[in-house]
Protein backbone atom coordinates (compact mmCIF):
# COMPACT_ATOMS: atom_id res chain seq x y z
CA UNK A 1 0.00 0.00 0.00
CA UNK A 2 0.94 3.55 -1.25
CA UNK A 3 1.64 5.77 2.28
CA UNK A 4 0.71 9.34 1.26
CA UNK A 5 1.20 12.47 3.72
CA UNK A 6 -1.23 14.17 5.06
CA UNK A 7 -0.64 17.17 3.02
CA UNK A 8 -1.83 14.56 -0.55
CA UNK A 9 -5.41 14.12 1.22
CA UNK A 10 -6.65 17.20 2.72
CA UNK A 11 -5.67 20.66 2.61
CA UNK A 12 -6.25 23.41 4.79
CA UNK A 13 -5.77 26.02 2.69
CA UNK A 14 -8.99 25.33 0.76
CA UNK A 15 -10.53 26.89 3.13
CA UNK A 16 -10.18 30.12 1.56
CA UNK A 17 -12.24 28.86 -1.21
CA UNK A 18 -15.60 28.29 1.02
CA UNK A 19 -15.46 31.70 2.14
CA UNK A 20 -14.86 32.86 -1.49
CA UNK A 21 -18.08 31.12 -1.63
CA UNK A 22 -19.83 33.19 0.56
CA UNK A 23 -18.40 36.49 0.27
CA UNK A 24 -18.43 36.56 -3.95
CA UNK A 25 -21.18 37.20 -6.17
CA UNK A 26 -21.66 35.05 -8.74
CA UNK A 27 -22.93 35.82 -12.32
CA UNK A 28 -24.37 34.38 -15.67
CA UNK A 29 -27.21 31.41 -15.55
CA UNK A 30 -26.15 28.07 -16.83
CA UNK A 31 -28.35 27.02 -19.59
CA UNK A 32 -27.00 24.23 -20.99
CA UNK A 33 -25.60 20.52 -19.60
CA UNK A 34 -22.13 20.43 -19.24
CA UNK A 35 -20.58 17.76 -22.19
CA UNK A 36 -20.01 13.90 -21.41
CA UNK A 37 -16.63 13.98 -20.29
CA UNK A 38 -16.24 10.36 -19.94
CA UNK A 39 -17.86 7.05 -19.10
CA UNK A 40 -18.01 3.91 -16.95
CA UNK A 41 -16.34 1.81 -19.38
CA UNK A 42 -14.19 4.58 -20.68
CA UNK A 43 -12.89 4.61 -17.64
CA UNK A 44 -11.34 0.83 -17.64
CA UNK A 45 -10.42 1.34 -21.01
CA UNK A 46 -13.22 0.37 -22.96
CA UNK A 47 -16.08 2.28 -25.05
CA UNK A 48 -19.19 3.05 -24.31
CA UNK A 49 -22.51 5.14 -25.40
CA UNK A 50 -25.35 5.83 -23.20
CA UNK A 51 -28.36 4.02 -24.18
CA UNK A 52 -30.46 5.00 -27.22
CA UNK A 53 -33.50 6.88 -27.18
CA UNK A 54 -35.63 4.32 -27.99
CA UNK A 55 -33.64 2.36 -25.71
CA UNK A 56 -35.75 1.17 -22.17
CA UNK A 57 -33.62 2.86 -19.63
CA UNK A 58 -32.65 0.99 -16.32
CA UNK A 59 -34.33 1.64 -12.81
CA UNK A 60 -31.82 3.42 -10.65
CA UNK A 61 -30.73 3.10 -7.40
CA UNK A 62 -30.25 5.91 -5.35
CA UNK A 63 -29.34 5.69 -1.50
CA UNK A 64 -30.23 9.38 0.72
CA UNK A 65 -30.40 11.05 3.72
CA UNK A 66 -34.20 10.75 4.94
CA UNK A 67 -33.07 14.27 6.19
CA UNK A 68 -33.12 15.87 2.29
CA UNK A 69 -34.88 18.70 2.28
CA UNK A 70 -37.76 19.37 -0.18
CA UNK A 71 -35.91 21.15 -2.98
CA UNK A 72 -33.30 17.79 -3.19
CA UNK A 73 -36.27 15.83 -3.09
CA UNK A 74 -37.84 17.74 -6.26
CA UNK A 75 -35.09 17.46 -7.76
CA UNK A 76 -35.05 13.83 -8.04
CA UNK A 77 -38.11 13.70 -9.26
CA UNK A 78 -37.29 16.30 -11.73
CA UNK A 79 -34.08 14.30 -13.20
CA UNK A 80 -36.61 11.44 -13.89
CA UNK A 81 -39.14 13.52 -15.22
CA UNK A 82 -36.62 15.20 -17.85
CA UNK A 83 -34.53 12.01 -18.40
CA UNK A 84 -36.67 9.08 -18.12
CA UNK A 85 -34.33 7.52 -15.76
CA UNK A 86 -36.51 5.75 -13.04
CA UNK A 87 -35.59 6.40 -9.42
CA UNK A 88 -35.46 3.51 -7.02
CA UNK A 89 -35.07 5.56 -3.49
CA UNK A 90 -33.58 3.98 -0.71
CA UNK A 91 -33.89 6.41 2.25
CA UNK A 92 -31.49 5.57 5.26
CA UNK A 93 -32.66 7.54 8.90
CA UNK A 94 -30.80 10.71 9.45
CA UNK A 95 -30.26 9.42 12.80
CA UNK A 96 -27.27 7.15 12.94
CA UNK A 97 -27.09 7.61 8.81
CA UNK A 98 -23.46 6.75 8.69
CA UNK A 99 -23.66 3.89 10.64
CA UNK A 100 -26.59 1.99 8.59
CA UNK A 101 -25.11 2.92 5.36
CA UNK A 102 -21.64 1.32 6.52
CA UNK A 103 -23.24 -1.70 7.87
CA UNK A 104 -25.17 -2.23 4.28
CA UNK A 105 -22.15 -0.78 2.75
CA UNK A 106 -20.18 -4.11 4.56
CA UNK A 107 -22.41 -6.54 2.78
CA UNK A 108 -20.79 -5.48 -0.78
CA UNK A 109 -24.60 -4.47 -1.48
CA UNK A 110 -24.11 -1.09 -3.88
CA UNK A 111 -26.63 1.65 -4.97
CA UNK A 112 -25.73 3.09 -8.79
CA UNK A 113 -25.64 6.49 -7.17
CA UNK A 114 -24.95 6.95 -3.35
CA UNK A 115 -25.17 10.47 -1.40
CA UNK A 116 -22.41 10.23 1.23
CA UNK A 117 -20.71 12.87 3.11
CA UNK A 118 -17.94 15.25 1.11
CA UNK A 119 -15.78 14.62 4.87
CA UNK A 120 -12.16 12.81 3.93
CA UNK A 121 -13.06 10.60 7.11
CA UNK A 122 -16.41 9.24 5.83
CA UNK A 123 -14.98 9.35 1.57
CA UNK A 124 -12.04 6.77 3.09
CA UNK A 125 -14.69 4.45 4.51
CA UNK A 126 -16.10 3.19 1.90
CA UNK A 127 -12.58 2.82 -0.14
CA UNK A 128 -13.35 5.27 -2.96
CA UNK A 129 -10.48 3.77 -5.01
CA UNK A 130 -11.66 0.32 -5.22
CA UNK A 131 -15.12 1.29 -5.03
CA UNK A 132 -16.01 4.43 -6.70
CA UNK A 133 -15.67 5.85 -10.36
CA UNK A 134 -13.18 8.77 -10.84
CA UNK A 135 -15.11 11.97 -11.19
CA UNK A 136 -12.39 14.47 -12.04
CA UNK A 137 -12.39 14.29 -15.92
CA UNK A 138 -16.20 15.48 -15.40
CA UNK A 139 -17.49 19.04 -16.78
CA UNK A 140 -18.64 19.91 -13.20
CA UNK A 141 -15.21 19.99 -11.66
CA UNK A 142 -13.76 22.80 -13.53
CA UNK A 143 -17.01 24.83 -12.60
CA UNK A 144 -16.93 24.29 -8.81
CA UNK A 145 -15.29 26.99 -7.11
CA UNK A 146 -11.75 26.99 -5.97
CA UNK A 147 -10.93 25.12 -3.00
CA UNK A 148 -14.13 23.47 -2.60
CA UNK A 149 -13.14 19.69 -4.30
CA UNK A 150 -9.61 20.25 -2.92
CA UNK A 151 -10.88 18.73 0.65
CA UNK A 152 -14.31 17.66 0.07
CA UNK A 153 -15.00 14.85 -1.94
CA UNK A 154 -11.83 14.28 -3.09
CA UNK A 155 -8.79 11.80 -1.75
CA UNK A 156 -5.59 11.48 -3.07
CA UNK A 157 -6.03 14.21 -5.85
CA UNK A 158 -9.27 12.35 -7.11
CA UNK A 159 -12.30 13.84 -7.16
CA UNK A 160 -15.26 11.31 -6.49
CA UNK A 161 -18.25 13.32 -6.01
CA UNK A 162 -20.21 16.21 -6.83
CA UNK A 163 -20.88 19.00 -4.42
CA UNK A 164 -24.44 21.14 -5.24
CA UNK A 165 -24.21 22.86 -1.48
CA UNK A 166 -22.44 25.71 -0.23
CA UNK A 167 -20.65 24.02 2.52
CA UNK A 168 -22.21 23.79 6.00
CA UNK A 169 -21.39 26.25 8.93
CA UNK A 170 -21.52 25.36 12.47
CA UNK A 171 -23.17 28.19 14.67
CA UNK A 172 -26.07 28.90 17.24
CA UNK A 173 -29.86 29.95 15.98
CA UNK A 174 -31.57 31.79 18.61
CA UNK A 175 -35.31 32.66 18.86
CA UNK A 176 -34.57 37.18 18.73
CA UNK A 177 -37.84 37.91 21.40
CA UNK A 178 -36.95 35.05 23.70
CA UNK A 179 -33.35 36.73 23.92
CA UNK A 180 -34.98 40.26 24.32
CA UNK A 181 -37.26 39.10 26.86
CA UNK A 182 -34.37 37.55 29.00
CA UNK A 183 -32.71 40.82 29.10
CA UNK A 184 -29.61 39.18 26.14
CA UNK A 185 -28.50 42.22 24.61
CA UNK A 186 -26.42 40.25 22.27
CA UNK A 187 -26.42 36.76 21.06
CA UNK A 188 -23.15 34.74 22.73
CA UNK A 189 -19.99 33.83 21.12
CA UNK A 190 -17.71 32.44 23.36
CA UNK A 191 -18.18 29.35 25.95
CA UNK A 192 -18.51 31.46 29.23
CA UNK A 193 -20.72 33.57 27.33
CA UNK A 194 -23.01 30.64 26.40
CA UNK A 195 -23.40 29.82 30.18
CA UNK A 196 -24.25 32.90 31.08
CA UNK A 197 -26.94 32.95 28.09
CA UNK A 198 -28.34 29.81 29.71
CA UNK A 199 -28.62 31.17 33.53
CA UNK A 200 -30.31 34.03 32.49
CA UNK A 201 -32.71 32.09 30.16
CA UNK A 202 -33.59 29.92 33.09
CA UNK A 203 -34.03 33.40 35.66
CA UNK A 204 -36.69 34.40 32.94
CA UNK A 205 -38.56 31.55 32.17
CA UNK A 206 -38.11 27.72 33.33
CA UNK A 207 -40.03 26.17 30.70
CA UNK A 208 -37.92 27.35 28.09
CA UNK A 209 -35.22 24.98 26.67
CA UNK A 210 -32.01 27.84 26.83
CA UNK A 211 -30.91 24.96 24.78
CA UNK A 212 -32.58 22.71 22.50
CA UNK A 213 -30.64 19.71 21.77
CA UNK A 214 -31.25 16.44 20.06
CA UNK A 215 -29.61 13.51 21.12
CA UNK A 216 -31.87 10.83 20.19
CA UNK A 217 -30.26 11.89 16.55
CA UNK A 218 -27.45 10.65 17.49
CA UNK A 219 -24.93 13.35 15.29
CA UNK A 220 -26.32 16.81 16.48
CA UNK A 221 -24.32 17.39 19.31
CA UNK A 222 -21.22 16.82 17.37
CA UNK A 223 -22.29 20.73 16.15
CA UNK A 224 -21.73 22.00 19.39
CA UNK A 225 -18.44 20.06 20.17
CA UNK A 226 -16.94 21.20 16.65
CA UNK A 227 -17.87 24.99 17.24
CA UNK A 228 -16.35 25.02 20.51
CA UNK A 229 -13.20 23.55 19.31
CA UNK A 230 -12.76 26.33 16.25
CA UNK A 231 -10.59 28.94 17.68
CA UNK A 232 -7.93 26.03 19.04
CA UNK A 233 -8.17 24.15 15.96
CA UNK A 234 -6.93 27.43 14.09
CA UNK A 235 -4.81 28.15 16.38
CA UNK A 236 -2.33 25.19 15.70
CA UNK A 237 -3.87 22.65 17.31
CA UNK A 238 -5.29 20.47 14.00
CA UNK A 239 -1.88 21.20 12.14
CA UNK A 240 -0.35 19.25 15.22
CA UNK A 241 -2.98 16.23 14.83
CA UNK A 242 -2.69 16.44 11.50
CA UNK A 243 1.26 16.78 11.68
CA UNK A 244 0.98 13.81 14.01
CA UNK A 245 2.54 15.77 17.02
CA UNK A 246 -0.83 15.52 18.87
CA UNK A 247 -3.26 13.41 20.05
CA UNK A 248 -7.38 13.89 20.98
CA UNK A 249 -6.61 12.81 23.35
CA UNK A 250 -3.68 14.69 25.10
CA UNK A 251 -4.37 16.80 28.19
CA UNK A 252 -4.63 19.72 26.22
CA UNK A 253 -6.85 18.67 23.58
CA UNK A 254 -9.65 20.62 22.61
CA UNK A 255 -11.99 18.01 21.68
CA UNK A 256 -11.55 17.01 25.20
CA UNK A 257 -12.40 19.85 26.35
CA UNK A 258 -15.24 20.51 24.50
CA UNK A 259 -16.99 17.14 25.87
CA UNK A 260 -16.28 18.69 29.52
CA UNK A 261 -17.74 21.70 28.93
CA UNK A 262 -20.49 20.10 26.98
CA UNK A 263 -21.37 18.25 30.43
CA UNK A 264 -21.00 21.35 32.50
CA UNK A 265 -23.49 22.53 30.65
CA UNK A 266 -25.62 19.54 31.29
CA UNK A 267 -25.34 19.53 34.57
CA UNK A 268 -26.00 23.39 35.12
CA UNK A 269 -29.71 22.09 33.28
CA UNK A 270 -29.19 24.00 30.02
CA UNK A 271 -30.37 21.43 27.51
CA UNK A 272 -34.11 20.21 27.49
CA UNK A 273 -35.14 17.65 29.95
CA UNK A 274 -36.10 15.23 26.65
CA UNK A 275 -32.65 15.61 25.05
CA UNK A 276 -31.85 11.93 24.60
CA UNK A 277 -35.10 11.13 22.75
CA UNK A 278 -35.69 14.59 20.73
CA UNK A 279 -35.33 14.54 17.08
CA UNK A 280 -33.36 17.38 15.37
CA UNK A 281 -36.38 17.50 12.83
CA UNK A 282 -38.34 19.14 15.43
CA UNK A 283 -35.45 21.81 16.95
CA UNK A 284 -37.18 24.14 14.04
CA UNK A 285 -40.27 24.28 15.01
CA UNK A 286 -39.06 24.45 18.81
CA UNK A 287 -37.40 27.79 17.98
CA UNK A 288 -39.92 29.45 16.30
CA UNK A 289 -42.36 28.80 19.21
CA UNK A 290 -40.34 30.46 21.55
CA UNK A 291 -39.97 27.11 23.23
CA UNK A 292 -36.08 27.11 23.16
CA UNK A 293 -33.79 30.29 23.12
CA UNK A 294 -30.48 28.50 20.68
CA UNK A 295 -30.70 25.70 18.55
CA UNK A 296 -26.74 24.79 17.84
CA UNK A 297 -27.05 23.45 14.26
CA UNK A 298 -25.45 23.61 11.09
CA UNK A 299 -26.62 25.95 8.33
CA UNK A 300 -28.71 23.29 6.71
CA UNK A 301 -31.39 24.55 9.28
CA UNK A 302 -31.83 27.57 7.04
CA UNK A 303 -33.91 25.73 4.79
CA UNK A 304 -36.00 23.72 7.94
CA UNK A 305 -36.69 27.06 9.74
CA UNK A 306 -38.01 28.53 6.49
CA UNK A 307 -40.35 24.97 5.95
CA UNK A 308 -41.60 25.46 9.56
CA UNK A 309 -42.72 29.25 8.84
CA UNK A 310 -41.84 31.52 5.74
CA UNK A 311 -38.76 33.40 4.81
CA UNK A 312 -40.19 36.76 6.43
CA UNK A 313 -40.89 34.64 9.94
CA UNK A 314 -37.31 33.19 10.01
CA UNK A 315 -35.78 36.23 8.60
CA UNK A 316 -37.60 38.80 11.22
CA UNK A 317 -37.52 36.34 14.11
CA UNK A 318 -34.49 34.04 13.79
CA UNK A 319 -31.13 35.11 14.52
CA UNK A 320 -27.51 33.05 13.85
CA UNK A 321 -24.28 33.62 15.54
CA UNK A 322 -21.08 31.56 15.18
CA UNK A 323 -19.47 31.27 18.41
CA UNK A 324 -15.95 29.05 20.18
CA UNK A 325 -14.74 28.65 23.33
CA UNK A 326 -12.35 31.61 23.99
CA UNK A 327 -12.26 33.36 20.54
CA UNK A 328 -15.15 33.64 17.67
CA UNK A 329 -13.74 31.60 14.83
CA UNK A 330 -16.19 29.62 12.21
CA UNK A 331 -16.36 26.02 11.79
CA UNK A 332 -17.09 24.47 8.35
CA UNK A 333 -17.19 21.49 6.59
CA UNK A 334 -18.25 20.35 3.28
CA UNK A 335 -21.73 18.72 3.00
CA UNK A 336 -22.85 15.51 1.33
CA UNK A 337 -21.76 14.62 -2.28
CA UNK A 338 -23.30 12.55 -4.89
CA UNK A 339 -20.91 9.50 -6.13
CA UNK A 340 -21.32 6.89 -8.31
CA UNK A 341 -20.08 3.04 -7.33
CA UNK A 342 -18.54 0.49 -9.42
CA UNK A 343 -21.77 -1.94 -9.96
CA UNK A 344 -20.18 -3.56 -12.94
CA UNK A 345 -23.43 -2.84 -14.64
CA UNK A 346 -23.01 -0.84 -17.37
CA UNK A 347 -26.45 0.96 -18.68
CA UNK A 348 -26.85 1.74 -14.68
CA UNK A 349 -23.27 3.21 -14.40
CA UNK A 350 -24.00 5.37 -17.86
CA UNK A 351 -27.54 6.33 -16.17
CA UNK A 352 -25.89 7.20 -12.61
CA UNK A 353 -23.53 9.61 -14.87
CA UNK A 354 -26.23 11.18 -16.49
CA UNK A 355 -27.48 11.70 -12.84
CA UNK A 356 -24.28 13.71 -12.33
CA UNK A 357 -24.50 15.40 -15.18
CA UNK A 358 -27.65 16.49 -14.64
CA UNK A 359 -27.65 18.22 -10.95
CA UNK A 360 -24.69 19.90 -12.10
CA UNK A 361 -25.90 20.75 -15.21
CA UNK A 362 -29.56 21.72 -16.71
CA UNK A 363 -31.11 21.43 -13.28
CA UNK A 364 -28.50 23.25 -11.30
CA UNK A 365 -29.74 27.23 -11.35
CA UNK A 366 -33.59 25.84 -10.94
CA UNK A 367 -32.32 24.09 -7.74
CA UNK A 368 -30.33 26.93 -6.14
CA UNK A 369 -33.28 29.12 -6.68
CA UNK A 370 -35.98 26.74 -4.83
CA UNK A 371 -33.32 25.64 -2.04
CA UNK A 372 -32.47 29.34 -2.06
CA UNK A 373 -28.78 28.95 -1.27
CA UNK A 374 -25.58 30.66 -2.59
CA UNK A 375 -24.32 28.83 -5.45
CA UNK A 376 -21.28 26.98 -5.65
CA UNK A 377 -20.85 26.33 -9.44
CA UNK A 378 -19.53 29.19 -11.53
CA UNK A 379 -21.99 30.73 -14.32
CA UNK A 380 -25.01 30.46 -11.43
CA UNK A 381 -26.19 33.51 -9.87
CA UNK A 382 -27.39 33.81 -6.34
CA UNK A 383 -31.09 34.20 -5.54
CA UNK A 384 -32.25 37.52 -5.15
CA UNK A 385 -34.75 36.13 -2.55
CA UNK A 386 -31.36 34.22 -0.28
CA UNK A 387 -32.67 34.37 3.16
CA UNK A 388 -31.15 37.03 6.04
CA UNK A 389 -29.33 34.36 7.81
CA UNK A 390 -27.11 33.64 5.16
CA UNK A 391 -25.98 36.98 5.16
CA UNK A 392 -24.98 36.45 8.91
CA UNK A 393 -23.38 33.65 7.73
CA UNK A 394 -21.55 35.26 4.84
CA UNK A 395 -20.27 38.41 7.25
CA UNK A 396 -18.90 35.98 10.01
CA UNK A 397 -17.05 34.04 7.88
CA UNK A 398 -15.45 36.84 6.17
CA UNK A 399 -14.88 38.55 9.29
CA UNK A 400 -13.69 35.58 11.91
CA UNK A 401 -12.27 32.87 9.16
CA UNK A 402 -13.22 29.59 9.32
CA UNK A 403 -11.67 25.77 10.19
CA UNK A 404 -13.28 22.47 8.94
CA UNK A 405 -13.82 20.27 12.20
CA UNK A 406 -11.57 17.94 13.80
CA UNK A 407 -12.55 15.07 12.58
CA UNK A 408 -12.86 15.66 8.95
CA UNK A 409 -9.51 14.71 8.28
CA UNK A 410 -9.52 11.69 11.03
CA UNK A 411 -10.60 8.14 8.96
CA UNK A 412 -11.85 5.21 11.01
CA UNK A 413 -13.61 7.04 13.92
CA UNK A 414 -16.83 6.35 12.51
CA UNK A 415 -18.13 5.73 16.61
CA UNK A 416 -18.17 9.56 17.41
CA UNK A 417 -21.45 10.02 16.58
CA UNK A 418 -22.63 7.60 19.36
CA UNK A 419 -20.10 9.32 22.44
CA UNK A 420 -22.30 12.07 22.77
CA UNK A 421 -24.93 10.12 24.13
CA UNK A 422 -23.05 7.72 26.04
CA UNK A 423 -21.61 10.65 27.85
CA UNK A 424 -24.94 12.15 28.79
CA UNK A 425 -25.62 8.87 29.96
CA UNK A 426 -22.83 8.01 32.12
CA UNK A 427 -21.45 5.09 30.11
CA UNK A 428 -18.64 7.26 29.11
CA UNK A 429 -16.37 10.28 30.93
CA UNK A 430 -15.20 12.79 28.82
CA UNK A 431 -11.59 11.43 28.82
CA UNK A 432 -12.54 7.92 28.03
CA UNK A 433 -14.70 8.76 24.92
CA UNK A 434 -11.32 10.78 23.61
CA UNK A 435 -9.21 7.63 24.43
CA UNK A 436 -11.79 5.47 22.15
CA UNK A 437 -11.53 8.20 19.57
CA UNK A 438 -7.70 8.19 19.45
CA UNK A 439 -7.93 4.71 19.43
CA UNK A 440 -10.05 4.38 16.44
CA UNK A 441 -8.01 7.48 14.97
CA UNK A 442 -4.77 5.08 14.56
CA UNK A 443 -6.47 2.56 13.08
CA UNK A 444 -8.43 4.64 10.64
CA UNK A 445 -4.43 6.62 9.89
CA UNK A 446 -2.77 2.80 9.16
CA UNK A 447 -5.94 1.79 7.12
CA UNK A 448 -6.18 4.45 5.03
CA UNK A 449 -2.08 4.80 4.17
CA UNK A 450 -1.50 7.66 6.72
CA UNK A 451 1.39 8.48 9.22
CA UNK A 452 0.41 6.84 12.30
CA UNK A 453 1.37 8.05 15.94
CA UNK A 454 4.44 7.10 17.29
CA UNK A 455 3.80 5.06 20.95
Amino acid sequence: MRRVTFRDTFRAAALGGVVAILITACGGVASSAPAASSTPAAASGGSAAPPSADAAKPKLSLWINSADPQPVLDLYDKFSEDTGYELEITSFPSDGYETAVLQRWATGDRPDIFEWSGNFNWLAAVNPADNLFDLSDEAFVSRTLPGLLEHGANMNGVVYGALINTPTAFGLYYNKEVLDAAGIQRPPTTSAELLDACKMIKAYDPSIAPFQEAAGSLWTPLVFHGAYMADSLADGFLDKVNNREAKVNDADSPWLASLEFYMKMYDAGCFNSDIMTHQFENNAQALLDGKAAFVSMHTGMIQQLIAASDQKTADTLIGWTPWAAERTVVTSETGAAYYVPKTGDTERENGAFEFIRYITGPAYADYVVASNQVPILEGVEAPSTLPALWASVQDAMAKYGSVPPIWASLPGISDLVNYPGQLILGELTPQSAVDLLQQEAAIGAEQAGLPTWDE
